[in-house]
């Protein structure tokens, strides 16, 4: 029959609890850690400069929609993003090739027609007027979209304030 090992040669083999508290925590804490933001692919190229000042205006306008319905756009909303809104009129296309001569004309539209919406609001007009004046700045996106880059025309037409 085996004998058992000696107590000397059980105290190498097991770890004392303040070894096992720190092991476990050290184990606990590598699991906590976030895992590294996936890399970009270096075929996926960086939005033009145009595409990005697009996204922005988006969700510039997706929020003002939601001020909109609530009755709650304001002059300064308005004034603030005709100015960030700006660079539309310089911005680089991805494919400058593919602009067409009516995109000027289009940037321009859409700026005016963000003057107009400003100006439904320093009239202090009701609530349709403001609406119909933000939804033909909405217009004019979906407009200018049908001839240059129809991929976000269901986006678009998402943002108009239904009366």
């Amino acid at each position: 029959m085996a004998r058992p090992p000696p107590k000397e040669q059980l105290k190498v083999t097991t770890m004392s609890k303040p070894a096992f508290a720190l092991a476990f925590l050290a184990v606990f804490a590598a699991c906590q850690q976030e895992a590294p933001a996936p890399k970009r692919s270096s075929r996926v190229a960086e939005p033009s400069g145009l595409a990005a000042t697009m996204r922005e205006m988006t969700a510039d306008m997706e929020e003002l929609k939601a001020k909109a319905q609530a009755g709650t756009l304001t002059l300064a909303d308005v004034e603030s993003l005709r100015a960030a809104h700006e660079p539309i009129k310089t911005a680089e296309p991805t494919k400058p090739e593919e602009i067409k001569e009516s995109f000027p004309g289009f940037a321009e539209a859409y700026l005016s027609n963000l003057d107009a919406l400003a100006e439904a609001l320093r009239q202090q007009g009701n609530r349709e007027a403001q609406i119909e004046a933000f939804n033909t700045v909405i217009a004019t996106c979906e407009s200018c979209h049908q001839q240059h880059c129809p991929g976000p025309l269901d986006r678009i037409r998402g943002i108009k304030v239904q009366e």
